[in-house]
Formats: C-alpha cells, structure tokens, sequence
C-alpha cells in the first residue's frame, strides 16, 4: 500500500455500484416481516381464543397454592421457572401449535444475520473510506483485520466473533474501528438470537393444558342452602307455657324444641312431650335425612388438634362442589374435660360426688328434669348416660332437679353441664390398653364393677356465616370463611331442652357419644371425642325446626374445563425480545442512512466481501479502476469473450482466454496463489520457479504479454 496523501478533490463517477437503497431497505424490513407476523398471529390467536376468567365474589375467594405453602427462595425459582408466574391467559387453543406458532421467528432469524450486517457494512465502508481519503493510516485496519472484519460483516455465526476475540488476546493489537462496531454488531444478534430461543423454550414449557375452575357469579341467589329456625314452629323470643312434667298445678316454660301431645291408656288421658318435628331430627341424626346434613369446621382448618375449636351446623345436603355460597346457619362447639379423678366415687354403692356439690344418686340416673331421681335412676346393672345442666361453670345450680321445680331449662349461652357414662368400654379396664387411663383415675369402676367416666362439659351456640368454596368450607392461610357470633341466651335452652327431657333420640346419641368416646386411650382424647358427638346430636335434634335460608352470595363453579394457560411473562418476554430486535434493525439502517452517505459507502461495503476481495486479489490493476454498477463486473471472465472473441460455446473452464487462479507450493514449503500463464506453469512441474507470482502481479505480467493465456483445465 502506498503512502496516504491528503484527502484529494473529490471524484464523481458516472457509474457507481448498486444495491444501496435495496440493502438498507432489506436489512431495516426483512428482519421486522417475521417478527411482526409471528407475534401479530400468536397475539391475535391467543386474544381470541382468550376465556376471561370469572374471579368471583371476593368473600369467596379460594386461596392459590402459592399463599397457602411458604417455599424457599430456590423453591419459588424454579416453581416460577415451570410455572411462568401467576399472571396469565386462559385460552381455548392447542398448546403445542400455539407453541409453534411462537417459535417460528427463532427458527427464521439465523437466516437474516447476513441482512442485518450488511447495513453495518455501510459504517465500516465510511470508516474505511474516511481515513484513507484524510490520510490517516492509524485509523485503517491490518491486512489480517480485514480478513477479521470481512468474516463479521458476513454475519456466520459465533466463530468470526471467536477469532477476533482470539486476535486480540493473542496479539495484543488495537482494532481499530469499524471492527468493534461489527463484533457489538454480530454479538447483539447472536446473543438476542439466543435469548429468543431461550424465551421460546421457556414459553412453550409454560405454556400448557391445565383443569381450570371457570365461576359464574349470580346476581340473584337462586339456593336456599342456608339454615334458620321456621317462624311457623320457632320464635327466639318466645317460651311455651305448659304443666310441670310431675307437678302439674305448677306451669312450666318450654323453648319451641319441645313438643308436646295427649295420649290415651285405657280411661287415663295424658300429656305426653318430646322433640319437635323428631322425625326430620332422627332422620339427620342418622344421616338419613334428604335436605339436612351435619357439617363442621375448625378454627384451624379440619386438623384434629386438640386446642382446635371445632364448630357444628346443619348444611344442605345438596352442597357439593358445583355452587359456592355464602349462608346464614347455626353452630354449637363443645369443650370437655375429664373430671373422674376429682370426684368421689362410692365402691358400696352407685352415688358419687363432684366438685361444686353436685351429688349424684346413682350412674344410672338419667338427669331427666322435673322428674324426681328415684324415678328417672335404672338398675344398677345397666349401661346409662347422664347429663345435668346448670346455671353456672362451677357446677354448684342444677336446673330441673327433681319434681318440684318449674325451672326446667335455663337460657343461657354458654350452657354448663356434668356428663357421665357407666358400663363404657364393656372390657376389662386393667388390660395394657387402658392401664394408663386406669393409672390416672380418669377411667374408674363403680361399685357393680361397670367402667365409668364423668366429664365437665360447656357448649356455645353461635348464629354464624359461612362461605362455601369448592366443596368445603373456605380456608384460606389460616382465615377461614366461618363468622361465629354468640346466639342470644334463649338458644341454650332450645338446643339443651331435647338431651334435658331425655328424650329417645337424645338419650340414643349420648349413649353413642359415650361408647365412641370410651375407646379413647387418653383423656384428652375421650373428652374431644364425647365433645364433637354431643354438638352433632345437639345440631340434630333441632333440625325438625330449621328451615332452608336463601344463600347470600352464589357462584356456579365448573373444575373440569380444560384450557390452555398462556403465562403473561414468558409471552411478553419473548415478544419483547422480538421487538427489540425488530426496532434495533430499523434504528441501525436510520442511522446508516443518515451518517454513512449511503451511495458513496456501498462502493467500499461491496468490496468488503469474499467477492470484492478475490477482484482485488486476481483481477488487474485497470480492470479495478473501471466505474461498474455490480461488483461481478469487475471480473475479467464476464468480458474476455467479447473483447477477445471467445467461442460462447465453450465451458469457463474451455474459453481460451478465461483466467484462472490455482495454488502450488513454493521451494520454501509455503503455498501460493496463482494466476492466468503461471498456473500452467504449476501445472506441468510444481517447484518450477517463475510461476510463485500471483494475484495482482501475476495479472501484469499478463497485461505485458495479452496473446500468452493459460491452456484449459487438464491439457
């Protein structure tokens, strides 16, 4: 290369090279056409086929997985990894194709690389051309550096961006510009090519079929699945007068879960009591029933753990899964403790004595109200429960004790009452089983040998709200949709009046409460056991006199749509990344257009190819001075037959004054390119000195002699 000089005036060809206008045009557009086709298809796809989601009334909202469970950090990666994030589409669409669709642009984009670089080209062919024009030789690059900025600028993949990494380590040489310009150039392509593979990849993992929980909230509740007591039967504020069980010029008062009716026998006609509408009771007792049902819950979820308080109530025997509600009912829950121990129990006969004085004439006397105990005691032989209710925690007022009281039931709430049990479990209680509840004196023996428990006993009845989700009651980190509020005072005597008249069904569910409750092992559990029985049967017994309540809120649940979930951050995220490439090819080729001069730096970008190297390499000196519209023109082949005569018939390789390029190795072992005459000479000895000149000096030699061409190929 010659010394530079300064800049000379500058020259106005005729002719100059085409293509500027097309390449910046291709290189600005070709790379937005797919971007903006596949995300316009894919955005369209998935907004149409899109099921918007119901989120349903809020008080009956259903927790998620991801407020329920505390994860690790690692944990909530790689669950935002699978998952995509909570955010997302519900869509009626074929996962797999919809997954396709999306990764049709990451499958295009290696293909416009070449596109994409080739307006870069236009700032190396300025850069190039600026500092040759203003002589400044510091600012051109090294023979090996164009070699380096030519394999950018044809955008190949990771491997020019290799060797020039390696040129700079290895040689510690500055590059000078453009060739950084190209090496940010193809690294941002390469590496936004991979980042929308990666996205593509994770937005198709994410993307995927799932069963959703499709609501439908309702306007006007249609279900009645609530519970109330029936105003024709039941007022709360409302007691019955009626005669005293066994003293009859006394009236006594009796809540609306009392019936009573005349029987018959013989000339004697009597008034006879007992639960009201008992058989809608026995049938829920039962779980016979075809409208009721006894549901419960807990103040910590349904875990059965002994400092949870576990809330009863009459449902609707139709909830299921298919309807949410929120409805008005009433609940009981029930505290216990075994007290056995702390009481006085008589081995010479069945009397026993608990704290607070409550004396006892036998464990078989029933707690019947207003009945005097000799009459409401059985055999002593005989399995029995009994309850006695009292005014107050400490056990120290009976209610309805003996026959000559007229207060039979107290409105109270909390209720207080002793309960015990004789001739539960029916075994030998000094088995290994038991040993240890025997050890205690929580478990003891009567004087007629029967196993025998008491129990301390207070139950509250609440009026509550309760909202329905999915088939259970809604828990949602610990909160549940379950609002107790204690029920006025009368309630206590509607819900203990039934287990105070020892009626047939209540003495039937105590004794099932007592039997269940005996197998326990520890009192704890006996006393939670007889607890839970005792407020189901309480629910029972008065559900004769409940009628259906309208729900509150109301929302149709469907769990068995299948659709196709489209998380809103793996989507985004790759159409970003599809933009981004899209808007940094427009502002690339706009800055080309604007700071290159387009026309002029298409002369030096077309001779910064494979193509414009090999015309400057092999082609003559004159040849590259000509003014062409096409690079191609400046090759020797594509004219030779018109200005020398060459048969048109004849093949490249067959024309007789085509020239060709060939390579042999020199006497110092090194290889050669070579040209025209001196291939020939390659051809009939390799070694044979006056042939190693090649390129463009190879060409002047055939400028001096244009009559001595090359023979063809194998002469």
């Amino acid at each position: 290369m010659g010394t530079l000089k300064p800049a000379p005036e500058k020259y106005e060809p005729t002719t100059s090279i085409e293509g500027a206008l097309s390449d910046l045009l291709v290189g600005a557009f070709l790379p937005c056409i797919p971007v903006v086709l596949v995300s316009t298809l894919l955005l369209t796809l998935i907004f149409y086929h899109r099921v918007d989601l119901d989120p349903g009334w809020q008080l009956l909202w259903a927790p998620t997985t991801g407020n329920i469970s505390d994860t690790s950090i690692l944990d909530a990666a790689l669950q935002f990894k699978t998952s995509g994030g909570d955010a997302a589409y519900y869509i009626r669409f074929n996962p797999a194709l919809l997954a396709a669709i999306a990764s049709w642009t990451s499958k295009i984009i290696p293909f416009l690389t070449s596109s994409s670089m080739a307006v870069i080209a236009f700032f190396a062919g300025r850069r190039i051309l600026n500092a040759t024009r203003y002589d400044k030789p510091g600012q051109l690059p090294t023979p090996h550096q164009i070699s380096i900025l030519i394999n950018l600028l044809n955008g190949a993949g990771v491997r020019p961006l290799w060797d020039t990494f390696l040129y700079r380590w290895q040689n510690h040489e500055h590059l000078v510009q453009p060739i950084p310009i190209a090496f940010g150039a193809l690294g941002f392509i390469v590496i936004i090519t991979l980042l929308i593979g990666a996205a593509d990849t994770w937005f198709a993992a994410a993307t995927k079929p799932m069963n959703v929980e499709l609501l439908t909230r309702h306007l006007t509740p249609v279900g009645s699945y609530g519970r109330v007591f029936d105003p024709s039967m039941c007022k709360e504020d409302k007691w019955e007068q009626r005669p005293c069980p066994f003293n009859y010029s006394a009236q006594c008062e009796y809540p609306c879960s009392i019936a009573d009716w005349n029987y018959t026998a013989g000339a004697t006609s009597s008034l006879k009591e007992g639960i009201n509408e008992a058989q809608q009771a026995a049938e829920t007792l039962l779980g016979n029933s075809y409208i009721n049902v006894i549901q419960h819950t807990s103040n910590d979820g349904d875990k059965p753990l002994d400092n949870s308080q576990r809330y009863y109530y009459l449902g609707d025997i139709k909830s299921g899964k298919d309807l949410d509600f929120l409805a008005n009912t009433t609940a009981i829950s029930t505290q216990c403790e075994v007290i056995t121990q702390n009481c006085e129990i008589n081995t010479t006969d069945s009397v026993f004595l608990c704290p607070g004085g409550y004396r006892s004439p036998s464990f078989t006397y029933s707690g019947e109200v207003g009945v005097d105990p000799a009459a409401a005691t059985g055999p002593t032989n005989m399995s029995m429960v009994g309850i006695q209710f009292f005014t107050d925690a400490g056990l120290q007022e009976p209610v309805g004790y003996g026959s000559q009281t007229s207060k039979l039931f107290s409105a109270q709430n909390p209720i207080h009452f002793l309960t015990w049990s004789k001739g539960f479990p029916p075994i030998d209680p000094t088995s290994q089983t038991f040993a240890s509840m025997m050890k205690g004196k929580y478990l003891q023996v009567d004087s007629s040998g029967d196993n025998v428990f008491i129990l301390n006993c207070s139950a509250t009845i609440y009026k509550t709200t309760y909202a329905w989700v999915n088939g259970t009651i809604l828990h949602a980190n610990r909160q549940q949709g379950f609002y107790p509020v204690p029920a006025p005072s009368i309630y206590g005597a509607i819900f203990s009046a039934p287990f105070a008249i020892n009626s047939a069904l209540s003495h039937l569910a105590l004794q099932n409460a007592a039997a269940l409750a005996a197998y326990r092992t520890t009192p704890q559990d006996l006393a939670n056991k007889f607890a839970d029985e005792f407020s189901a049967a309480a629910v029972a017994l008065t559900a004769g006199i409940m009628t259906p309540a309208a729900n509150m809120l109301e929302q149709s649940r469907n769990n068995t749509e299948l659709l196709t979930r489209v998380p809103k951050i793996p989507l985004y995220f790759l159409v970003g990344l599809k933009a981004l490439y899209a808007l940094a090819s427009l502002v690339v080729a706009g800055l080309a257009v604007a700071f290159t001069g387009p026309s002029e730096a298409q002369e030096v970008k077309e001779r910064l190819t494979v193509e414009g190297l090999a015309v400057g390499f092999f082609e003559p000196g004159v040849r590259q001075e000509r003014a062409v519209r096409k690079v191609r023109q400046l090759f020797s082949e594509h004219h030779d037959r018109k200005e020398r005569g060459g048969a048109r018939g004849k093949g490249v390789g067959e024309e007789a004054g085509t020239r060709k390029v060939g390579i042999k190795q020199t006497a110092n072992g090194g290889w050669v390119w070579v040209a025209s005459g001196a291939v020939q000479k390659a051809w009939k000895g390799l070694g044979i000195g006056g042939g190693e000149h090649a390129g463009a000096d190879a060409g002047a030699a055939d400028r001096k002699e244009p009559g001595k061409e090359s023979k063809e190929l194998g002469s």
